[in-house]
């Protein structure tokens, strides 16, 4: 397969990056069926496009950046609507937006150093999940499952940016070893 060809699990994501505009829109006009019918279907488009891609040999390169930009996006956007509708704590949104924004940075990182993205793993996919728990939980101000959620979400974020910053340091320690190698051969001529 083409590493950047077009696929189901990429329309997927895609649909899932769309519909954070309708979900916003939802989240502002307090449409409760509309959140939850909305979130329900980015959910389980997240569950799918992943499972799909692996089951059908269909894991690409433009599916391993479209999957987590959909989620950050749905999330971020969810996140920082539910702190202006002061259901979620604004420390919170700050962390799951900044961790975000981190794990981005990261990416594109890795993509410079070894040429390819690399894929999102489990813990990742668990804190999304737990992420996504906490914010229905905040817009529907259901305040034990929030406390909970948020708990869960910081595990998550922790153990999940733990593993994704061990394979970064992974990645420049082989650059750096790759760069000392070239300038050891250069040096040698």
């Amino acid at each position: 397969m083409h590493r950047w060809a077009w696929t189901v699990s990429n329309s997927l994501s895609l649909v899932r990056l769309v519909l954070g505009v309708p979900l916003a829109w939802a989240i502002v006009q307090e449409a409760t069926f509309w959140v939850i019918a909305l979130g329900l279907v980015a959910f389980v488009s997240d569950v799918l496009d992943g499972a799909l891609a692996r089951q059908q040999r269909s894991v690409t390169e433009l599916g391993k950046i479209l999957d987590p930009v959909a989620d950050k996006f749905v999330a971020g956007v969810a996140a920082l609507l539910l702190v202006l509708q002061q259901k979620l704590p604004v420390w919170f949104a700050v962390l799951v937006v900044g961790r975000d924004v981190l794990l981005l940075l990261g990416g594109w990182l890795a993509w410079r150093w070894g040429g390819s993205v690399l894929p999102a793993l489990p813990p990742g996919k668990w804190t999304a999940m737990a992420i996504a728990g906490t914010l229905f939980a905040a817009y529907l101000r259901w305040e034990d499952w929030l406390a909970v959620g948020i708990a869960l979400s910081i595990v998550g974020m922790l153990s999940s940016s733990g593993v994704y910053f061990r394979r970064w340091w992974q990645l420049f320690r082989e650059r750096r070893t790759a760069a000392s190698a070239v300038r050891s051969g250069a040096q040698s001529r």
